[in-house]
């Protein structure tokens, strides 16, 4: 198996009718199987996790594993929470599903809430206290703030049952910081794509990613790519994925929304399935201007699944 790995908060997949598509997310995660990508599952972005029902989590564990344990990489993503008590309670129920690794964000920033570092480790000390499981935390600005790398290496130190760091929205200078300060050289960190290249040479154990619910082997064969020191090929991967990044901003408020409209354009699992609130599908109108743009880009792994799909590609 190759050394370095991209793990992808996956997409939930849901019916017409909105129920979770347990049929669909088997097949959606087969996917990131035969790509030799790990999942990270129910994220509260990508996963729609705090749109999901308690026994729902419950399935999405459940079905992971089933799908992916001793595979790839099945690891639980619940959304972050205001409170440890809360977070403790997702965090065990990921733990008895029997994920590989739980990852657990610091406290949410409710109503301008930023915790102070002794807050935030004593968030961790009232979460973590008694589990043994494999976990991992992840600065991520998303959730209203973003914690020092001294906070980050601060928990990782006392809390030994953490054996990876999440990178998202942070760039080279925060990931250089919190390297020279990580206490334990077993912790493994997981880069954010932009400065990928850097943080890989700087020590980095692979990426996480959303981007890769819909170019899987995009990313695997960049990975390979770096691994094979083929550089140039690389390169050209990079700039294939930035591209796709780039055209997505305009729907990336979140990620959900432009997941499940690329999801519906391509007939992926799940596609017709659509969003749950707060999220709703744009008009058809958009949606086609989107499906337009999307098979102009040339990513050769989006027109595979097009031509799968039964699409007519744009001529070049």
């Amino acid at each position: 198996m190759p050394d370095l790995t991209c793990l992808c908060r996956n997409a939930t997949t849901f019916t017409k009718a909105g129920a979770l598509d347990e049929d669909a997310f088997r097949q959606f995660l087969q996917r990131f199987v035969d790509a030799g990508l790990g999942v990270y599952l129910a994220s509260a972005g990508s996963g729609e996790g705090h749109a999901l029902k308690w026994d729902e989590l419950r399935r999405v564990y459940e079905i992971g594993v089933e799908v992916c344990k001793g595979k790839v990489q099945v690891n639980a993503n619940p959304p972050e929470q205001q409170t440890a008590r809360l977070a403790r309670e997702h965090t065990l129920l990921a733990v008895e599903s029997k994920v590989d690794v739980v990852n657990v964000y610091g406290p949410a920033s409710w109503h301008g809430f930023r915790p102070t570092d002794q807050e935030y480790m004593a968030y961790y000390d009232n979460v973590l206290t008694g589990i043994s499981h494999p976990i991992a935390i992840a600065p991520n600005p998303i959730i209203g703030y973003t914690p020092t790398p001294t906070a980050i290496t601060d928990v990782c130190r006392k809390h030994r049952q953490i054996v990876a760091v999440n990178l998202s929205g942070v760039g080279i200078d925060y990931f250089i910081e919190l390297k020279k300060l990580m206490p334990r050289p077993d912790i493994e960190i997981y880069a954010p794509f932009p400065d990928s290249f850097n943080m890989l040479q700087l020590g980095a154990t692979g990426l996480v990613s959303m981007e890769g619910n819909i170019i899987p082997k995009t990313f695997r064969r960049y990975l390979d790519c770096y691994e094979q020191q083929q550089f140039k090929e690389m390169a050209s991967i990079y700039a294939d994925i930035s591209r796709f990044i780039r055209y997505m901003r305009p729907w990336h408020s979140s990620a959900p929304r432009w997941l499940k409209m690329t999801m519906k354009v391509l007939k992926l699992p799940g596609g017709e399935g659509g969003l749950r609130e707060p999220y709703y599908m744009p008009p058809d109108a958009e949606v086609q201007k989107f499906a337009n743009g999307l098979l102009r880009l040339g990513l050769p792994e989006i027109e595979e699944q097009a031509r799968a799909a039964g699409l007519a590609l744009p001529r070049k």
